[in-house]
């Protein structure tokens, strides 16, 4: 597992893009909550491991909104779903110190752009607190990703509520691939991740094991999950 937390990791940082990110403004969320929606297990922790780390430990309160079991990556594997919940209550008690809630919303892994409306109820009870809505990217190439992050792009605004976007794949290259999609791309930020938040980051990361043993070997790997071990931030879009 380590020999693979390191492989993959240190291939995606010694990419150029990496670099490049690394010189964006530095970014932190208003004071207050995060409401962070992962629509599949484990897109918190890779999109917004070190965040959520560093806001929990600093006493601030963090929610999850999860919102598909992920059984969709492997429809043969029985019983991925119990064993994608049990790996990101394993991966959030060793992210961080005190408890992270978490709401299921169980929606169907790779169809969960039929039920946004689901999802906008969902988020409806937290917005009557300060908070900062942390969602997938809404240009991130996964169906999933795609429908969630343009529903919360539109719900942050109805409801006058800041948002980051977070992505898994190389951030310039989604910058790239938006451009004809969008007026307004947005614009990149890092959030700065201190060697704690760095560590608690990568503990996290290897809970999930059905992800990582399917992974091992495919090209894509290092851009989906464990390159961001050796980040010392995560980007996210405004």
């Amino acid at each position: 597992m380590q020999s693979a937390l390191r492989s993959w990791g240190c291939d995606f940082a010694r990419r150029p893009s990496t670099a490049m990110l690394a010189r964006y403004p530095a970014w932190a969320p208003d004071d207050g909550a995060l409401l962070v929606i992962a629509p599949h297990p484990n897109d918190e922790i890779l999109g917004a491991g070190g965040l959520i780390r560093t806001w929990s430990a600093g006493g601030r309160e963090v929610r999850v909104l999860s919102l598909s079991d992920g059984e969709a990556a492997d429809p043969g594997c029985e019983g991925l779903a119990s064993v994608r919940r049990g790996e990101v209550r394993e991966a959030l008690r060793k992210l961080c110190p005190t408890h992270v809630s978490v709401t299921r919303l169980g929606l169907p892994d790779g169809r969960i752009g039929e039920h946004l409306n689901r999802l906008r109820n969902a988020m409806l009870p937290f917005c009557r607190e300060r908070l900062t809505l942390i969602a997938p990217y809404e240009h991130g190439g996964h169906p999933d990703h795609e429908g969630v992050g343009a529903l919360c792009v539109d719900f942050a605004r109805s409801q006058n509520v800041p948002i980051a976007r977070y992505t898994f794949r190389d951030p310039l290259r989604s910058a790239a691939g938006a451009a004809h999609k969008t007026v307004n791309p947005g614009r990149w930020v890092r959030f700065d991740l201190s060697e704690d938040a760095r560590r608690a980051k990568a503990r996290a990361i290897e809970c999930f094991r059905s992800q990582i043993d399917s992974m091992v070997g495919e090209p894509e790997g290092p851009t989906y999950a464990l390159g961001h071990v050796q980040r010392s931030y995560e980007a996210f879009i405004l």
